[in-house]
C-alpha cells in the first residue's frame, strides 16, 4: 500500500505537470484539453484488455511493467523537451497516452490483487486504507508539485515524476517474495492472444450482467461520477464567478475534500461493523446528495466550500463499501476483467458531465446545474432500488483470499 501510495503521488504529479506544461507551450485553452483528451481516452479504452491481463497475469509484473514504462517515458519525455525544443508537444502527448495505459493496468492490478491476499474479514479495513492513501496523494500531490514547479523549471517535473515510478518499481521488487505466492484463480493455460482477449472481455461482460446487485451498483456509482464531476467541473466558475473569490481560494476546495476525505479512513471500518452493505451505501450516497444540495443552495463562499468538501469527501466512504462488495460477489476466475468493464462505465460519466456543463451554463447557473444533477440522480437510485436490494443478501465467493498464507516466506522463520 506504500508503493502504491507513492505511485498514485506520481499520479497526481503527472495531473498537475501536463496541463501546465501543454498550456505553457501553446497558450491555448483547446491544445491544453486536447492533452486531457490523450490523457483519459487510452485509457478508458485499454481498461477492459488491461482487466484480462490481470486475471491472467500476476501483479507482480504488471506492477514491474507498468512502472518501469512510466519511469521511462517520464525520463525520456525530460531528456526530449531539451534535446528536440521544436516537438515539445507531441512529445507530451505521447507521454500522456503512455502514462494512460500504465496507470490504467497498475490501478487494475491492485484491485485484482487485494481479494487474493486479503480475507473478506479484513476487506473493509483494506480498502479503507487504499481510499486513504488515495485522499492523502490527492492533497499532497498538488501542494508538492507546486512547491517543485516553483523552485525549479516546470519541465523538471518530468524527471521528478520518473524518479517517482522508479522508486514504486524498486518497491514491487522488494516485495518479489511475496507477491510470487499470488494465485489466479481459473488462470487460462492458453496463451494470451488477440482472440483470447476479445473472449475475455466478453466473459467480463457476461459475468457483471449476472450480477444484479452489482450492476446496481454500477448504475449507482454512475450517477455519484456524473454529480461529482458536474461539481469539480463548476467548482472554479462558482468560486471565481459567483462568489468573487481569489484563485487561490479555488484550491482551498480540493484541500478541504482531502481532508474529510483521509477522515474516512478512520470512520469507515467502525460504521460498516454496524451496518448492512444497504444501509452503509445509502447513508454514504445520502451525505453527497446533501453535499451536493449545500453546494447548490449556498449563500457565501463558506457555505460553499464546507459542502463542496462534504460533497467530493465523503465519495471515500461511498467507494469504500462499493469496492467490498465487489470483492465479495464477483467470481474470482473473472474478477479483474469485470472490474474493469465496470470501471470503464463508471468512467464514462465524467466526461458526461464535462459535456453536460458546456451544453447548459448558457441558460442555467453553475449551482442550478448541480442542484439539478442531484435530482436527477436521486430519480434514477429510485429505478435502481429494486438492484440495490439484492445488496441485503449476504453472499461471498469461496476463498476470498486464495493466495493468503500460501507459500508465505515467513512461515520458515516462525
Amino acid at each position: 500500500m506504500a508503493g502504491r501510495g507513492l505511485a498514485a503521488l506520481g499520479d497526481q504529479f503527472l495531473l498537475f505537470a501536463i496541463p501546465l506544461l501543454a498550456y505553457k507551450l501553446t497558450g491555448s485553452a483547446s491544445q491544453t484539453g486536447l492533452i486531457f483528451l490523450v490523457e483519459w481516452l487510452p485509457r478508458v479504452i485499454f481498461l477492459p484488455v488491461a482487466g484480462v491481463f490481470a486475471d491472467r497475469i500476476h501483479s507482480y509484473i504488471l506492477y514491474i511493467g507498468s512502472d518501469i514504462v512510466r519511469s521511462g517515458l517520464a525520463l525520456t519525455a525530460f531528456t526530449l523537451m531539451y534535446v528536440i525544443p521544436d516537438g515539445k508537444f507531441l512529445t507530451l502527448c505521447v507521454l500522456a497516452a503512455g502514462m494512460s495505459l500504465g496507470g490504467a493496468q497498475s490501478y487494475v492490478a491492485l484491485e485484482a490483487t487485494l481479494p487474493r491476499f486479503i480475507p473478506m474479514d479484513q476487506m473493509i479495513r483494506a480498502q479503507s486504507i487504499i481510499q486513504g492513501t488515495e485522499q492523502t496523494s490527492e492533497v499532497a500531490g498538488p501542494v508538492l508539485a507546486a512547491l517543485l514547479a516553483s523552485a525549479l523549471p516546470t519541465t523538471s517535473l518530468l524527471a521528478v515524476i520518473g524518479v517517482v515510478y522508479g522508486l514504486t518499481t524498486l518497491n514491487t521488487l522488494s516485495l518479489r517474495r511475496w507477491l510470487r505466492t499470488e494465485s489466479l484463480a481459473g488462470a487460462a493455460a492458453e496463451p494470451t492472444t488477440f482472440r483470447s482477449v476479445i473472449t475475455g472481455i466478453g466473459e467480463g461482460v457476461s459475468t457483471l450482467r449476472k450480477l444484479p446487485a452489482i450492476l446496481g451498483l454500477v448504475g449507482l456509482t454512475m450517477t455519484v461520477n456524473l454529480m461529482v464531476g458536474i461539481g469539480m467541473a463548476t467548482s472554479a466558475a462558482t468560486t471565481v464567478g459567483v462568489f468573487r473569490q481569489p484563485d487561490k481560494y479555488y484550491g482551498i476546495l480540493s484541500t478541504g475534500a482531502g481532508i474529510v476525505g483521509i477522515l474516512t479512513f478512520f470512520v469507515v471500518p467502525k460504521l460498516a461493523k454496524r451496518m448492512n452493505p444497504f444501509a452503509a451505501l445509502m447513508t454514504s450516497y445520502s451525505l453527497i446528495c446533501l453535499g451536493g444540495i449545500g453546494v447548490g443552495l449556498a449563500n457565501t463562499f463558506a457555505e460553499y466550500a464546507v459542502s463542496y468538501a462534504v460533497l467530493l469527501g465523503t465519495v471515500g466512504f461511498f467507494n469504500v463499501i462499493i469496492r467490498t462488495e465487489r470483492v465479495r460477489r464477483i467470481p474470482r476466475e473473472h474478477f479483474a476483467k469485470t472490474i474493469a468493464i465496470i470501471i470503464l462505465l463508471n468512467q464514462l460519466s465524467l466526461p458526461i458531465a464535462g459535456f453536460l456543463v458546456t451544453l447548459l451554463t448558457t441558460s442555467f447557473s453553475p449551482q442550478n446545474i448541480i442542484l439539478g444533477s442531484v435530482i436527477g440522480s436521486a430519480c434514477a437510485v429510485v429505478l435502481l432500488v429494486p438492484l440495490l436490494a439484492h445488496l441485503r443478501n449476504f453472499h461471498a465467493h469461496p476463498g476470498p483470499a486464495p493466495s493468503h498464507g500460501q507459500d508465505d516466506p515467513l512461515r520458515d522463520r516462525n
